[in-house]
């Protein structure tokens, strides 16, 4: 704020300050230490201060001017207008944080639901990869539900020994997806129905259901294309199970959507980035021994959610 002068007569003060609100000047006035009715007048927008020199020299020529009295009234409507505007823009904030606060509602959401309740069911019901040989249902999920028949790929004497695409060839295209239901321990399921549980219900009732069903269909398909068809040199494998590719996939869309839009008021705690990104950094260096976690899936669930969040943000 810079002072443009004073003024004697608070009523005078306040018709000119009340003119300059209606030129879009914004002022302060003070009255002057140990003085009688002598008031200062602070410009607010610094960049107007000479604009206001000028009205003040006008007004000081003609302080009985019609104009300043009028001033005052179009002032108060001003004024008015203005506490309309904050009043709706507060309106505005307490539904954005009303939608804020659904974001963070306890409940899952019904396709995150559903995901779950299938992961579950299915690695209990197959002893999560292992079934017994009495175990029939089990046998039937293993063989259906893994990127290639595991029998098949392992058997030497099968056309499909060795070769990750043999099943997709035979058009059993639904194994692009079915691994995902598929966990191979009882931790694997822990950790991927926790961060579907956290990541799955921001991202469900960001996108809704439709176009997260499609989100987690790229989020599935993309990162077990990329896992199972790579070479065994690039840690590519067919024999691998879990939603992780898809938890990846939640992960990168709230992480990327977080940097690029700090609105949304969401904040990923610096560890988590480390244990989530650290796992695949340390698989594709190849710095530990017999590692067995699906890290191109991982990344390429990873990506696929960076992207969609860029596209979401940029458009």
């Amino acid at each position: 704020m810079r002072c443009l002068g004073q003024i004697v007569n608070r009523k005078s003060a306040e018709q000119f300050v009340a003119y300059l609100l209606t030129q879009g000047i914004s002022t302060q006035v003070e009255p002057v230490p140990n003085s009688v009715d002598l008031w200062e007048v602070w410009v607010r927008d610094e960049d107007r201060l000479t604009e206001a020199v000028l009205h003040l020299r006008e007004y000081q020529q003609d302080p009985a001017n019609t104009k300043y009295f009028q001033a005052v009234q179009e002032a108060n409507r001003v004024l008015q207008e203005k506490t309309q505007q904050r009043e709706k823009a507060a309106q505005n904030v307490r539904k954005v944080r009303y939608q804020s606060n659904s974001i963070g509602d306890r409940r899952i959401p019904p396709l995150t639901l559903a995901l779950i309740i299938l992961c579950v069911v299915v690695s209990i019901f197959c002893n999560f990869g292992n079934p017994a040989e009495y175990n029939d249902i089990g046998q039937s999920i293993v063989r259906q539900l893994f990127f290639v028949n595991r029998a098949e790929f392992v058997d030497m004497s099968s056309p499909g020994f060795g070769d990750s695409a043999y099943a997709l060839k035979k058009w059993q295209l639904w194994r692009v997806v079915t691994p995902i239901f598929l966990h191979l321990s009882p931790l694997h399921l822990v950790m991927n129905t926790l961060g579907m549980v956290v990541l799955g219900r921001v991202c469900e009732r960001w996108l809704g259901t439709g176009k997260y069903a499609l989100f987690v269909l790229a989020a599935a398909v993309i990162p077990n294309l990329v896992q199972g068809l790579s070479p065994a040199a690039l840690h590519g494998s067919p024999l691998f199970g879990g939603i992780s590719g898809v938890v990846y996939g939640l992960f990168g869309l709230v992480w990327i959507r977080s940097l690029l839009n700090p609105s949304l008021g969401i904040f990923i705690p610096t560890m988590y980035l480390v244990l989530m990104i650290l796992p695949i950094a340390v698989g594709l260096s190849g710095i530990v021994p017999n590692w067995r976690m699906a890290d191109l899936c991982h990344l390429g669930g990873l990506l696929v959610g960076a992207a969609v969040a860029f596209m979401i943000e940029r458009r």
